[in-house]
């Protein structure tokens, strides 16, 4: 399942720091939790995979994580807009991309990431 432009909207995009806007009323929301929404980690590695493929227009998958800290939750109605800032962005000897940054909400870091994805000779696909 594609999230961009239906759970995240790009808002700004200053080359290596992204500022998103979550949609609070997206149905993953009414399922994570109901009455108290809170972003999963599965759609925040989801959603850095789908920033790297716009970025980058290459197709991604998730290789490894290397090193993934939630150190506070992502409320959107409480702090919709967000900071994606992917610190480097390198090649890996086997041609992977190995993506280290944060994410922030109300200048206050909420996650911290350091991931590999593989990287495929395919075309990306945006199915919906």
């Amino acid at each position: 399942m594609r999230l961009l432009d239906e759970m995240f909207v790009p808002v700004s995009d200053d080359g290596l720091q992204m500022v998103l806007r979550l949609n609070a009323a997206h149905p993953i929301y009414q399922m994570h939790f109901p009455n108290h929404p809170i972003t999963p980690g599965v759609c925040l590695v989801q959603m850095l995979g789908e920033l790297l493929e716009s970025k980058t227009g290459l197709r991604l998958e998730l290789g490894r994580i290397v090193n993934l800290k939630f150190v506070h939750a992502l409320l959107p109605e409480e702090s919709p807009m967000i900071a994606v800032e992917f610190e480097s962005v390198t090649t890996t000897s086997e041609e992977d991309l190995h993506a280290k940054g944060t994410i922030t909400a109300n200048e206050e870091v909420a996650t911290k990431f350091s991931l590999i994805w593989h990287t495929s000779s395919q075309p990306i696909s945006h199915r919906h």
